[in-house]
């Protein structure tokens, strides 16, 4: 038989071990590492906002800026998200059918 009290301390301690590890990646600076990659310049790109700043250019930091974006869409995330957005659509309908249905009787 499935204990609660060891399902709420399995719980508690996912938790807590979570948060150890949020902490100290943030504590460490892997967060700001990694906004440090998104935004930096590589050597060639530095080499020709010098040369364009030179010739006089019109300057825009998008044409000297590294875009990393990764495209992670495929079927199976798009089925996921559907199936997320229909079953948060379900829990709505039904939360509300349930409070509506509660404040019917308590008007009565």
């Amino acid at each position: 038989m499935i204990s609660y009290k060891k399902i709420f301390n399995g719980l508690i301690w996912f938790l807590f071990l979570s948060f150890l590890v949020l902490y100290f990646a943030q504590a460490n600076g892997y967060y700001e590492d990694l906004n440090n990659k998104k935004s930096s310049l590589t050597e060639e790109k530095i080499k020709q906002f010098e040369k364009d700043v030179k010739n006089g250019k019109e300057i825009k930091v998008e044409n000297y800026v590294v875009d990393i974006k990764k495209d992670y869409d495929n079927k199976i995330s798009s089925f996921g998200l559907f199936t997320s957005k229909g079953l948060a659509q379900g829990f709505k309908w039904t939360m509300n059918k349930v409070f509506g249905e509660i404040e019917n009787v308590m008007k009565e």
